[in-house]
């Protein structure tokens, strides 16, 4: 079985690719919070557990684990859904700003973020997601560069879709249109918080 893992950052598309996964018929595997810890602790059995039972996968861990994954399941290809950078750090901080969590759950996010981004949330600055999430995409590239049938990169902002991911997958594409999911509702940019007094707002 050939496992297909989505390594694209949070807000890149991860869950448009998650339901046309599902619209193509895979065994399908999304995020999963409760594999953070085990993550954080180094333990990736019950990770790797997990990603013998399915056939694609998106989001969180597998986001950066795509090393790992790599070695184990040597067979594997992968797909990084990417955005211009200045699309992508508009869309987090629209994100912040919709949300609503308590202080409780704030924490408990933050934690999750702090081992996953490697970055000291909920203090962090926009500049240092920028620079992570500009590094994820530069290190997929670097590693993949020899390896180009194994790897597909693709802008879902910039017109890609069905043809591409078909192609690669190896489908015939769907009658059912292309599933923009998740798609963000924004402001003038003007008037969209700064990511530190959002954080600091929802940390109250």
């Amino acid at each position: 079985m050939t496992r297909i893992f989505g390594i694209g950052w949070a807000k890149t598309g991860t869950t448009t690719l998650g339901s046309c996964f599902k619209i193509l018929g895979f065994n399908h595997q999304s995020k999963d919070w409760g594999l953070v810890k085990d993550l954080g602790k180094g333990d990736l059995s019950r990770i790797m557990a997990l990603a013998k039972e399915k056939e694609t996968f998106e989001d969180w861990p597998w986001i950066i684990l795509y090393k790992e994954l790599d070695k184990a399941f040597p067979d594997s290809r992968f797909i990084l859904t990417k955005r211009k950078t200045e699309n992508w750090i508009s869309s987090y901080r629209n994100m912040l700003a919709k949300r609503s969590d308590t202080s409780e759950k704030s924490a408990k996010l933050n934690e999750i973020r702090r081992i996953l981004y490697g970055l000291p949330f909920p203090e962090v600055t926009e500049s240092q997601l920028v620079e992570r999430y500009e590094k994820h995409n530069a290190e997929v590239a670097r590693y993949f560069h020899d390896r180009p049938k194994d790897i597909l990169i693709v802008d879902w902002e910039q017109g890609d879709g069905w043809a591409e991911l078909c192609e690669f997958l190896g489908r015939d594409i769907p009658a059912e249109p292309f599933p923009h999911v998740n798609r963000g509702k924004y402001t003038e940019k003007s008037s969209i918080p700064r990511l530190a007094n959002v954080v600091k707002n929802l940390l109250g």
